[in-house]
């Protein structure tokens, strides 16, 4: 009944999801931490997917595909920025239905399927914005873009950009 109030539309609300991303199937649980705060944890397994062309000098060029499923845990920390606006339009809010920032923090263990991959885990954090759907009180959709930051020995770090597709099921 609580969710039914005009106030609790416009808060976050706790969930549990599976979700199907673009390369990979996780658990989350996501918690309040107050009105428009929420703190996601996570734990699955992702792929990870790189294409690599190079030449040399001679002109001899080297085409590779690399793939690596890794075990992953993740802490996320979200803000959803627009929640009492979205109520206030008679748009949707129902289980945190919104855009957010957030920052993904993510420990990626040593692959238990590698394809030309190194075999080490390591840490990635990301900067990221993103928006939430719920549709039919389950389902769920999530898509959002960012900055990943790789490390895997704390002695240098890559960048590149990180894509999220996340669909899936709220129990």
């Amino acid at each position: 009944m609580l969710s039914l109030s005009p106030l609790a539309a416009q808060q976050v609300v706790s969930t549990h999801s599976v979700s199907v991303e673009l390369a990979g199937l996780m658990y989350a649980y996501e918690c309040p931490l107050g009105d428009r705060f929420s703190l996601v944890a996570r734990v699955g397994t992702q792929a990870g997917i790189q294409y690599l062309s190079s030449g040399s000098f001679w002109g001899e060029r080297e085409h590779r595909w690399s793939v690596g499923l890794y075990p992953v845990l993740s802490v996320e920390p979200r803000y959803y920025y627009n929640l009492p606006k979205r109520y206030e339009a008679g748009k949707n809010t129902f289980k945190n239905s919104g855009a957010f920032l957030s920052c993904n923090l993510q420990y990626d263990f040593p692959p238990y399927y590698r394809h030309q991959v190194e075999g080490k885990g390591g840490f990635v954090v990301t900067p990221f914005w993103g928006f939430r759907r719920v549709w039919y009180r389950h389902l769920l959709f999530e898509l959002g873009g960012g900055l990943n930051l790789v490390t895997t020995d704390f002695s240098s770090v890559s960048v590149g950009p990180a894509f999220n597709v996340r669909l899936g099921y709220l129990f």
